[in-house]
């Protein structure tokens, strides 16, 4: 049973078993009927005319014993045209497994980001970001070597098995039992064996996302780390990490190796028994000499395969385990969208009615009214903690309330079309991200196909050419992976550009100056002060700077409204905004 970080994460990503997860695997294959149908009909191929070698071989030695030299050349002759044939069938399997593979691969790894778009927020604040990253990529490479290595060889294996069986039979059905005696100990010794293989390789799974989440937060944090001296408590931690993950893959590896080990045992007992049958019956003439050599053949050609897929068969659990993992991403609850009604302006207001949300135990908010109509600034201050940033999750629909309602001119906010919405409204957030390439990539990506030009004339709209004049490159500028080739000015700025250029109705700054320099603060206020002649404004802060722009205050105490009015009112008031504006001026 899972315990700690695993039994959180299973509880939002559940796990498939392992049958439905082998038949949904299956379904994603065959979903490329050509590419499968050429897969398995190739395989197929190269295990029929691989099955067949033992037989020409069999009645060449006859052909030799009965010194018939026109059927020995017929049984040469056959033998390399089997040789031939499976050349060339075994070139198409090998490329028709890899298309079949990747385009498997491709389609999981689509559908799962595609999904990691649509799922809540609240599923971020709960799942690791690395461990993700590592189902998305680690488990599917598993997958990926599985199906283009491994799936060959088991639908070879499962062929030959069946057809080796079957000549088998036909040969001597005598022979074929005795040689089958041992099928029952060794499928009784497998499902005795499956439950362990598969918590080997979850575990392993699990050790090698926890490396990948350690790897991804320690990378992103160095300059922490690296301020701390705390060096070696990172080192301390990934080795821990390391060293259980290499304690997984060991013990699997052990069961894998004894897994081996007995079925080779299983299958010389087999050929022992044959041989010892085969030969009895050779003694007595019941079969000739070239059936006896084909007949043992074709006991190892039948066991082979058996070992072959008990090797297999960690990988093929290894491969399940990965798949189920990614599956369950695919399948994890999307957000619960459920509007319809198109919003293509924003017109009068937007309404907070008794909202109320929570944090698993804990209230964010408790039955919080507000108003903030079309063209108004409004400020929302309070202090940490006090509910701020889960209201402006609330109305920007990241986050839905478990009691009360949110009204977007007079209509209620879940049945609004969610996308459309979102085109109205965006935020700055304190602290904004940027991808690694230049600025203008950074502020493309929010409307596509917009030109320098257009870029440029926003600067200088809202004033803000100081902020960039700087950096030598301009708008070329490379950003750094995340920013930090820029100051927390630039980045900001940056960061609100990529607000104007989608203009839109109603900007959120969610504490968007509270790292920033004096200077850069004054030219972001300029600009909101220019952007609020046409648009509404909700600001989010601690810095009273900002407020200046407001046209109310809404104060929030631990969830609650407390106080509502305009700067000079509240600042003569008592309560928690003159205690918070004193803190501020000193």
């Amino acid at each position: 049973m899972s315990t700690g970080y695993d039994a959180l994460e299973d509880r939002y990503l559940k796990p498939q078993r392992g049958r439905a997860t082998m038949l949904r695997m299956a379904k994603d294959i065959f979903h490329q009927k050509k590419e499968s149908a050429i897969f398995v009909i190739s395989v197929v191929i190269t295990s029929v005319s691989g099955v067949l070698y033992p037989l020409a071989l069999g009645l060449a030695v006859n052909a030799v014993l009965e010194r018939n030299a026109s059927l020995l050349i017929l049984y040469a002759v056959i033998f390399f045209t089997l040789y031939f044939v499976q050349f060339f069938s075994n070139r198409w399997m090998t490329l028709s497994s890899t298309r079949v593979a990747q385009g498997v691969i491709k389609r999981m790894r689509d559908t799962s980001f595609q999904k990691l778009q649509k799922v809540p927020l609240d599923f971020y604040s709960k799942v690791r970001a690395g461990y993700l990253i590592s189902r998305i990529e680690n488990d599917s490479e598993s997958i990926s070597d599985f199906l283009t290595y491994q799936l060959p060889q088991v639908i070879s294996g499962v062929s030959t098995i069946i057809i080796a069986a079957g000549i088998m039979f036909y040969i001597d059905a005598r022979l074929a039992l005795f040689s089958l005696v041992v099928m029952p100990v060794l499928g009784i010794f497998t499902l005795l064996l499956q439950r362990r293989v598969r918590t080997n390789y979850l575990r392993t799974r699990r050790t090698i996302a926890a490396i990948t989440g350690n790897l991804a937060e320690t990378i992103a944090a160095i300059r922490t780390f690296k301020a701390f001296n705390a060096e070696d408590q990172a080192y301390t931690r990934f080795e821990r990490l390391n060293r259980d993950n290499f304690s997984a893959n060991m013990d699997a590896s052990r069961l894998s190796s004894s897994y081996g080990s007995v079925i080779r045992v299983i299958e010389a007992v087999g050929i022992i028994l044959v041989i010892y049958e085969g030969s009895v019956s050779l003694l007595d003439h019941l079969i000739s000499l070239g059936i006896l050599v084909a007949f043992i053949a074709y006991v190892q050609q039948f066991f082979n395969p058996i070992v072959q897929l008990s090797q297999l068969y960690n990988t093929y659990q290894n491969s399940m385990v990965g798949a189920s993992r990614i599956y369950a991403i695919i399948d994890s609850e999307p957000e619960r969208d459920v509007g319809s009604k198109v919003m293509d302006s924003f017109n009068s207001s937007i309404g907070m009615n008794d909202v109320t949300v929570r944090y698993d135990d804990s209230v964010a908010l408790e039955k919080v009214t507000v108003e903030i109509r079309k063209g108004e600034s409004v400020a929302v201050v309070g202090r940490t903690g006090a509910g701020k940033s889960t209201l402006t999750n609330v109305v920007l629909k990241l986050k839905y309330p478990d009691g009360g309602s949110v009204t977007v001119d007079a209509a209620d906010l879940m049945d609004i079309d969610t996308k459309s919405y979102r085109n109205l409204i965006v935020p700055v957030l304190q602290e904004p991200f940027l991808f690694n390439g230049s600025i203008f990539n950074n502020i493309e990506y929010s409307k596509s196909g917009i030109t320098r030009e257009e870029i440029q004339s926003l600067i200088e709209r809202y004033g803000m050419e100081h902020i960039f004049r700087s950096l030598p490159g301009g708008l070329d500028s490379p950003v750094g992976e995340m920013g930090r080739n820029l100051s927390e000015g630039q980045r900001q700025a940056v960061s609100i550009l990529r607000a104007f250029v989608r203009n839109p109705e109603i900007i959120i700054l969610d504490e968007a100056t509270a790292q920033i320099d004096s200077r850069s603060e004054r030219n972001i206020i300029n600009a909101m002060r220019k952007f609020r002649e046409r648009g509404t404004l909700i600001l989010i802060s601690h810095r009273f700077s900002l407020i200046t722009l407001a046209d109310r205050i809404i104060v929030l105490e631990k969830g609650k409204v407390v106080q509502q009015g305009t700067l000079s009112e509240l600042s003569t008031q008592s309560g928690v905004f003159r205690d918070l504006y004193k803190r501020s001026v000193g």
